[in-house]
């Protein structure tokens, strides 16, 4: 991990992650969210309306209808009406796109040792998001992360040892450069949970109104 936490969650489906980013991130997810959560309120209310006059099964039956509607389009991506549920799904995008969609069941990783990384690293990430995001998810991550950068954590701890052995330092490159250099080849799982907000947020801007939203509309 790149100076990002994680827990259990209360729920037992779901683990919290806490994440470095930058600044302006939480007022950017609050408008990216809005738009999103007034088609859910707006989607609700026209639901409410339609239970009126209904027997109390049918009632249930429409009500279970309604919630799988709202939650076929959340899975899609076509409606992010929460925070959560929008970085997963800009997260799974990022999974995507770099190849490391997969399962890694039965793979054996470790979280990035403290102070591993230079300092400097998180130093342009001065908000700090915490997040609820599904268990699978953040072993996907975490996982995937190791998997890419293994070789290079491998190189850097012996770069350190060498390093902090030697007496007197090796005299060459600059030790800073060599360790910057060093570092720059292992992918935190921060990065991949900062370019998943960015997906996340780019698709729930460019995202078209859901048809059963449409259908609501007066006309």
């Amino acid at each position: 991990m790149e100076y990002d936490d994680v827990g259990e969650g209360e729920d037992s489906g779901e683990t919290r992650v806490t994440v470095r980013v930058p600044l302006g991130t939480r007022l950017a997810l609050t408008s990216g969210l809005e738009r999103h959560r007034a088609w859910a309120q707006q989607s609700k209310a026209q639901h409410r309306k339609q239970l009126k006059g209904l027997t109390p099964s049918q009632q249930n039956t429409l009500r279970a209808e309604q919630r799988q509607a709202l939650d076929d389009l959340r899975s899609g991506g076509s409606l992010l009406d929460k925070r959560g549920l929008l970085i997963a799904f800009g997260v799974r995008q990022e999974l995507q796109a770099q190849g490391w969609d997969r399962s890694w069941t039965g793979m054996e990783w470790e979280e990035i040792t403290p102070g591993l990384l230079p300092a400097a690293m998180g130093n342009s990430y001065p908000e700090s998001l915490s997040l609820s995001l599904p268990a699978t998810l953040v072993e996907q991550v975490g996982a995937a992360c190791w998997s890419s950068s293994r070789e290079s954590i491998g190189r850097l701890r012996q770069w350190r040892a060498d390093y902090t052995a030697a007496a007197p330092p090796p005299r060459g490159t600059p030790p800073e450069a060599e360790y910057k250099r060093l570092a720059a080849g292992v992918t935190t799982t921060g990065q991949v949970y900062r370019a998943g907000i960015r997906r996340g947020l780019q698709a729930a801007l460019q995202t078209p109104t859901p048809l059963l939203v449409k259908a609501l509309a007066p006309h």
